[in-house]
């Protein structure tokens, strides 16, 4: 095998390995939503400053190869979409830990518990992701247009749970200065959260069609 190949197939095991902790981030916040008993802030900040270290190592590693090997073609694409996906994975990283504050705020400000279409937006994200990172490893598009398409999914969730939970009878009592409102917003915040890791793993899917040559 020559070198420049060794070096891309290391460059493409790191990628995986980041993928799945950012995958296994996503699982744990997850977790966290259906039983809010759980601590697991400790053991997530340190999983977070893992995937900084994997996107700064990646990272590096990708302008090392532009300069040394000069790729053209198909592995210039890969070696350039790596960047893309390494930053969409940090930021689904930095997302898990947003979560995990806004329940933790959600819990000491109020007896609210995650309404049940948060937790479905969590297993809908997980999956998003999860099959994201694969079309995107196994240069599958017809895989990634799948998983893209689930987004509409994740976004009507969304909308039901701003709906639901800013209810008009909620919206009258704060007006009245009656209730803590912090479990309303927390739980819009949290939906926020969760849409934003289901626009990287979009991301994700978007880079299959271009390091497969099929975006113009």
């Amino acid at each position: 095998m020559r070198k420049f190949d060794q070096e891309l197939s290391e460059l493409h095991h790191q990628l995986i390995e980041m993928g799945t902790l950012a995958e296994s981030m996503v699982s744990i916040v997850l977790k966290a939503l259906e039983d809010v008993t759980l601590d697991i802030e400790e053991s997530l900040h340190a999983s977070e400053d893992m995937l900084d270290e994997m996107q700064n190592t990646i990272d590096k590693e990708v302008v090392r190869i532009l300069t040394v090997y000069s790729p053209v073609a198909t592995d210039l694409r890969y070696v350039l979409t790596v960047s893309h996906v390494t930053s969409s994975l940090e930021r689904i990283g930095d997302q898990t830990t947003n979560v995990v504050s806004l329940l933790q705020l959600m819990m000491a400000r109020s007896a609210t518990k995650p309404e049940p279409r948060i937790i479905q937006m969590g297993q809908a994200v997980l999956e998003m992701l999860h099959g994201a990172i694969g079309a995107y490893i196994n240069r599958d598009e017809k895989e990634a247009e799948k998983y893209r398409n689930r987004d509409e999914y994740v976004d009507s969730l969304n909308d039901q749970i701003m709906r639901e939970v800013l209810s008009e009878e909620v919206a009258l009592e704060a007006l009245k200065g009656e209730p803590n409102i912090a479990g309303p917003l927390a739980q819009i915040l949290i939906a926020r959260a969760l849409e934003r890791i289901g626009d990287q793993a979009c991301n994700i899917c978007d880079q299959v069609p271009t390091l497969l040559g099929d975006n113009p």
